[in-house]
């Protein structure tokens, strides 16, 4: 599944997100149909360049995180045939601020990183989580440092969630609610697998995850 912003002239789709799928391993893709996805607000896109405004789980569960007009959450539980909408408490108002990365653990329980990338080293209401599948969200109750552009899960004996921006890395590991500072080098998107993480930045950096029971 893909997504786009909405096409400035509303030719397609009528002031909705642009989403499209494919059910054969990508060598045809149709258009999810219009009529199905809430309308977006004015102004209201999603931030491509961590690689994660999108997310799956398992065979049906799909979600994106948009910003700009609005920081809110679309979610589908039917593979992209049916979505619904919901708010978030992440600081929104700025083209350049709202969530810029979304992660699922399982089917009820996710996070949701931001804040406004042309301020790397502001803490406004950047990190919320949600225990419903992505229905309702909450503000983490002690939040990160700065402005995070990407969010993953690391699984294994130490479970935690890891999250990267150009101003340093962080960690939690009670499910969102209060985070660490794990590093001042800054990334721009971060992915797991398993327990070992991958972290990418500017002038090709590239970042390997390697965690202890200090998180670092």
């Amino acid at each position: 599944i893909a997504v786009s912003d909405p096409p400035a002239d509303n030719s397609l789709n009528a002031g909705r997100l642009l989403i499209i799928k494919t059910v054969d391993g990508g060598a045809t893709w149709e258009f999810v149909s219009p009529a199905s996805i809430p309308p977006a607000m004015p102004k209201e896109a999603a931030f491509a360049a961590s690689g994660s405004c999108i997310t799956v789980q398992g065979r049906k569960n799909v979600w994106i995180a948009t910003g700009g007009g609005a920081a809110r959450v679309f979610r589908s539980t039917d593979n992209g045939e049916s979505w619904e909408v919901a708010p978030t408490p992440i600081a929104v108002g700025q083209p350049s601020s709202g969530i810029f990365s979304i992660a699922f653990k399982d089917g009820k329980n996710g996070v949701i990183v931001g804040g406004d990338y042309t301020k790397e080293a502001e803490a406004r209401n950047q990190v919320a989580t949600t225990i419903d599948g992505g229905q309702t969200w909450s503000l983490a109750k002690v939040l990160p440092k700065r402005f995070l552009s990407g969010v993953a899960y690391a699984t294994g004996k130490m479970p935690r969630i890891v999250a990267v921006g150009p101003a340093g890395t962080d960690f939690s590991t009670d499910n969102g609610a209060s985070w660490t500072s794990l590093s001042a080098t800054g990334f721009h998107a971060v992915s797991f697998a398993g327990a070992s993480g991958w972290a990418v930045g500017e002038r090709g950096r590239i970042g390997k995850y390697v965690g202890n029971a200090s998180g670092k």
